[in-house]
C-alpha cells in the first residue's frame, strides 16, 4: 500500500478533538494512541484551547478517507479520555429507601422459589 492510500489516523484524530490541522502527523495504517497523546499533550493550552477537546469537530473528507466509523469512534473516545483525564465517579451517599424501592426489593418473581 503506497503512502497516499494509508489513512491519516493521527491527523484525523487530532483534528476531531482539537479542530486544528496538524500536517506534521503523517499517515499511519492504525492509530497509536500512546504516541498521539504524547504529541498532543504539550500542544494543549499553547496551540490548542483545552475547551476544544469536548466539542465535536466533524472531519473534512480528506481526513476521513479510509477510516472505519466504528474504529474512529472508539479511538476518538479513548483519545479524549486520555487527554482530559478520567471522569469523576459519582457515588450516591447513604439515604433511606423510598416506598417504591422497598416494594421492588420485596417483590420476588414466582419462579424464584420462595
Amino acid at each position: 500500500m503506497d503512502d497516499q492510500h494509508v489513512p491519516a489516523w493521527h491527523e484525523a484524530l487530532a483534528y476531531a478533538v482539537t479542530g486544528v490541522r496538524f500536517d506534521d502527523l503523517g499517515r499511519q495504517p492504525r492509530p497509536d494512541l500512546d504516541a498521539l497523546t504524547a504529541l498532543l499533550r504539550p500542544r494543549l493550552g499553547a496551540e490548542v484551547d483545552v475547551a476544544e477537546l469536548t466539542r465535536a469537530h466533524p472531519l473534512p473528507a480528506d481526513l476521513a478517507e479510509g477510516l472505519g466509523a466504528a474504529q474512529l469512534g472508539a479511538a476518538l473516545a479513548e483519545l479524549r479520555r486520555r487527554l482530559t483525564g478520567p471522569s469523576p465517579t459519582v457515588v450516591a451517599g447513604e439515604r433511606p429507601l423510598t416506598a417504591d424501592e422497598r416494594r421492588l426489593l420485596q417483590d420476588v418473581p414466582p419462579h424464584h422459589g420462595v
